[in-house]
């Protein structure tokens, strides 16, 4: 990967660095002489820019390499354990956080319960008082953190990056970024959690190599993320993947947008947990337990459950989940032309025939050729997706990627 000549001039040194740092983190090991190569500066001029990352702690010296004529060079890679970023992701029920290191390689995960109804004010205390425990623990410098990556269930604007709307939280217009800002010397970033998915996808999960790919995630809602032509598309405003909040049923139940019949209405975890509670109370699910506490029907993980126990009315509610999210699919196949659709967050947990009935729906019912040319898989990154990419927006700060 040539990334073109870069600049002698002192004005362009962060730029220089960034690239080389870059190269580095591409091939994981590298000369001096490959990145001079690679880049089309001088040999002396990369030497003092390794010199400088050596000297930050950005890369360390990772042995000799195989001689191409002369003495046998020294190779570069990444300093593990030398810079850190912490992800979080907010959900309705949970808070998730991971602590990353410039590698990429996850030192620290957790999840903690939160309330859907906590206030903003609320949700950043709580954070921040963990954030503070995770960098103490793991004895982390503050100039060492890159910064802190947030994921939220909601619309983020593409600029002031305020978030705009997150029904399922009860927040509009809340500008999370500046409000967490006293939590240290370090940039808060805040982006939306199907974006902060597509991204952990690209950097480490199974779209690395893909151009063209829509990331679904489920959990309290239902939203998408697109990258198109190695970038993410975020829409003029950053609304660009809002896929929860398209009506696929006029007759459907009200969202928490105000609207009627979203797809989220009738496919996130908790409309599926609320649908399951009211079959039961009016006894249309017989083959449920007679004993059943219709509270402790109170996430997805009940329904999948009973469907592995035998339970057929509790697999209808997965199947006719799928089925609209399979009309959703389809639409996406016909107006984005993606090479990989990848479902995250709650939609792993499904069995791979649910999967593939939503898959037979969506290729039935999409423009034969784009369908034939799309693969729809699960996340193998999990439930976790959000958080880390969360973790990793820092990160492509500091590697120069855009944001």
């Amino acid at each position: 990967m040539k990334l073109g000549k870069t600049g002698n001039n002192k004005f362009l040194k962060q730029f220089n660095e960034t690239s080389l740092l870059e190269l580095i983190r591409l091939n994981k090991q590298i000369s001096k002489a490959d990145l001079a190569q690679l880049t089309g500066l001088s040999p002396t001029a990369c030497g003092v820019i390794v010199s400088n990352l050596l000297e930050k702690g950005y890369i360390r010296e990772a042995g000799i390499g195989i001689s191409k004529g002369g003495r046998r060079p020294n190779l570069y890679e990444l300093n593990p354990k030398s810079y850190y970023s912490i992800g979080v992701d907010i959900d309705v029920d949970y808070i998730r956080f991971i602590l990353m290191d410039i590698t990429g390689n996850v030192e620290y995960r957790d999840m903690i319960s939160s309330r859907f109804d906590q206030s903003v004010s609320e949700s950043i205390a709580f954070i921040e008082k963990k954030v503070r425990q995770i960098i103490e623990r793991n004895a982390i410098r503050e100039d060492r953190l890159l910064g802190v990556g947030v994921s939220v269930p909601g619309m983020v604007d593409n600029v002031t990056h305020e978030v705009i709307f997150a029904p399922n939280l009860g927040w509009e217009r809340v500008d999370l970024e500046s409000m967490m800002s006293g939590m240290g010397n370090f940039p808060i970033y805040v982006d939306n959690e199907a974006i902060c998915s597509a991204i952990s996808e690209n950097w480490i999960g199974c779209c690395t190599e893909q151009r063209d790919f829509v990331c679904i995630n489920m959990k309290s809602g239902i939203g998408s993320s697109i990258f198109a032509d190695g970038n993410l598309y975020r829409g003029c405003s950053g609304s660009a993947g809002e896929i929860g909040h398209i009506m696929v049923d006029h007759n459907g139940p009200k969202c928490a947008c105000g609207n009627y019949g979203c797809l989220e209405t009738l496919v996130s975890s908790r409309s599926m947990v609320e649908k399951a509670q009211k079959l039961v109370r009016q006894g249309l699910i017989a083959d449920f337990s007679d004993e059943l506490d219709i509270n402790s029907i109170n996430s997805i993980d009940f329904i999948i459950d009973a469907v592995k126990a035998g339970n057929e009315s509790a697999r209808v509610i997965l199947v006719e989940a799928a089925g609209y999210l399979g009309l959703a699919v389809a639409n996406l196949i016909n107006t984005i032309n993606p090479s990989r659709i990848v479902l995250g967050k709650e939609l792993v947990k499904f069995s791979e025939d649910i999967l593939e009935h939503m898959r037979n729906i969506a290729l039935a019912k999409a423009l034969k050729y784009p369908a034939s040319r799309v693969e729809i898989l699960a996340s193998e990154l999990g439930e976790d997706s959000s958080a880390l990419g969360a973790a990793i927006v820092p990160l492509k700060k500091l590697f120069g990627h855009r944001l």
